[in-house]
Order: C-alpha cells, then sequence, then structure tokens
C-alpha cells in the first residue's frame, strides 16, 4: 500500500490531509490530495499495478524557502519510487500569511 504521508516523514516538517490542517499552524507544512487511482490490467484482465497521483502542496512563512523545501520533498519521494518532475508550480498563498508551491505526485504500486 502506498503511504506518501509516512514516506514524506523524512522531512520533519508536518504533513496534513487536504482540508485536515489544524487551526494552529507553524511556520511551514505540506498538504497532500489524493487526486486520483486507477488499475493497469493485462490481457488476463486481472490488474498488474495501480497508479496514485496526489497533489502536494507546500506552505511557509518564508518565501525563500518556496523551491529548495519542495524539491527536496520531491527528491525524497523520489528516492522512495515516486514520480516526480520539475520544480512544482504556483499555489495562491493562504490568508495572507502562507506563501505556496504546489507539484504533481504519482507511484505505481506493483501487484
Amino acid at each position: 500500500m502506498v503511504n506518501i504521508f509516512e514516506d514524506l516523514s523524512g522531512t520533519n516538517i508536518p504533513v496534513y490531509a487536504e482540508g485536515d490542517a489544524p487551526k494552529e499552524l507553524g511556520e511551514e507544512y505540506f498538504t497532500i490530495n489524493e487526486d486520483y487511482s486507477s488499475d493497469h490490467v493485462s490481457a488476463d484482465n486481472k490488474p498488474k499495478e495501480i497508479l496514485y497521483e496526489f497533489t502536494l502542496k507546500y506552505y511557509t512563512t518564508d518565501a525563500t524557502k518556496l523551491y529548495s523545501k519542495l524539491i527536496e520533498a520531491m527528491q525524497l519521494l523520489k528516492s522512495k519510487g515516486y514520480i516526480t518532475s520539475g520544480v512544482g508550480y504556483a499555489n495562491g498563498t493562504y490568508q495572507d500569511k502562507w506563501f505556496s508551491r504546489m507539484a504533481t505526485i504519482k507511484k505505481i504500486e506493483y501487484l
């Protein structure tokens, strides 16, 4: 089973499911949304793998960390078999306090 929350624990930055962050937030945190999953089947119509697709968002009160911390998280996930590309893309500010960037992350689970 894919557990992106556990796989991001090496960043030492809090990770929350999108929409499930506490009211009191620190200076930086990640949110994750699972956007999509699908079976890939073979000719015998049996699933051989599952593709998971996530949106990873990084929030910080320090705009100088936007690229570096998101890239570090993406590199960590890549080392654990996730598919990442680029340096993410812009995400709006949140509550006029946190700057944000996000990235699409994928992983294939072989059955």
